[in-house]
């Protein structure tokens, strides 16, 4: 199994100069650490999730490091141009040396973002799975003309072109219609840390029944992520930060009306890897026979940077010594 750390810049003390050093000296122990991946989320107008403009922040950490692969979890298709997506990941997996990973997905429940953003949620999807069809075709085609319900462009080509061919894809949802089109078409599925397994199960399921056969779903997976000597350590550093992220997405859905998968505070932190480090590997290996993940990402959630940069040094020590090593052919893209 591949590990990897989930970035969504945490921002607990409001100081957006610190919380932006913090996360990237975060992304840099990781890959000292061993770690395969880091990922980094897109979030609009929250302080306490600074990452706007998320291929700003992944080409800094493409300067920033050397060997981890980077991804972007994800980039939100609907507000932005596909064109100029299409030119940036380019340019980030030129940069990076051809260690990026694309990410895509609709958005969660964030009324102000579809808002301003002038994408409606009942438009979202269909606008996401187009942007993403044209940003495929720029990225390999040499010329491409495309008309649909949302984008057109006529006759151009994209420059640069990245370095990988194709680069690794993957679409974060938790509906099955989304589901199905990733594997239809060749693309990796995200699930996101709040995710029952039971519903991570079902959907490495549904794809299986819609791809073809023997694909891999090659389920990227988040949970967030304390460990400690003992399982009370663990909760007392990670609490606070679980409650905080459980109101401020009970309100969120509240206001769309939308059905989320569930914020009680006590079934967040069962879902999680908060705990003990012998517990921990017990819990991430029957989590992997469960799902079949192929990359585990990491969301440290102590609210203080010292504490989240321990905690993966912990996990690098105590408990990924314990756990299945990736593949070698799995060092870099399939």
């Amino acid at each position: 199994m591949r590990i990897g750390v989930f970035c969504a810049y945490e921002n607990p003390g409001r100081d957006f100069a610190r919380c932006y050093a913090a996360q990237t000296a975060l992304v840099q122990r990781a890959e000292a650490l061993g770690f395969d991946e880091a990922w980094v989320a897109e979030h609009h107008f929250d302080a306490e999730t600074a990452c706007p403009s998320i291929l700003a922040l992944l080409a800094y950490l493409a300067g920033k490091t050397s060997r981890i692969r980077l991804g972007s979890a994800a980039v939100l298709l609907a507000f932005h141009n596909p064109i100029q997506v299409a030119e940036d990941i380019a340019t980030i997996d030129m940069l990076s040396g051809g260690r990026f990973d694309f990410g895509v997905a609709k958005g969660g429940p964030f009324p102000l973002q579809n808002k301003h953003f002038s994408a409606t949620l009942d438009h979202t999807r269909d606008m996401t799975i187009e942007a993403l069809q044209l940003v495929n075709r720029l990225l390999y085609e040499e010329s491409v003309s495309f008309s649909g319900a949302f984008y057109q462009v006529d006759d151009i080509t994209l420059v640069p072109k990245p370095l990988q061919k194709p680069i690794p894809t993957y679409l974060a949802t938790r509906t099955p219609e989304a589901i199905q089109f990733a594997a239809r078409n060749g693309l990796g599925i995200m699930a996101a840390s709040p995710f029952p397994v039971e519903h991570v199960a079902n959907m490495v399921e549904i794809y299986r029944e819609a791809a073809a056969p023997g694909a891999d779903p090659r389920l990227a997976l988040a949970r967030f992520y304390h460990g400690a000597p003992t399982r009370e350590a663990a909760r007392a550093q990670a609490l606070p930060f679980i409650r905080g992220f459980a109101e401020r997405m009970r309100a969120n859905f509240q206001a769309t009306g939308e059905k989320g998968p569930g914020f009680d505070l006590d079934e967040l932190v069962e879902r999680s890897l908060i705990g003990g480090f012998d517990e921990l590997s017990d819990k991430i290996q029957i989590l992997h026979e469960r799902t079949g993940f192929r990359s585990l990402l990491l969301t440290p959630c102590a609210r203080d940077e010292d504490k989240n940069r321990r905690a993966l040094e912990d996990f690098a020590h105590q408990i990924r010594p314990r756990l299945p090593a990736a593949p070698a052919e799995m060092a870099v893209a399939d």
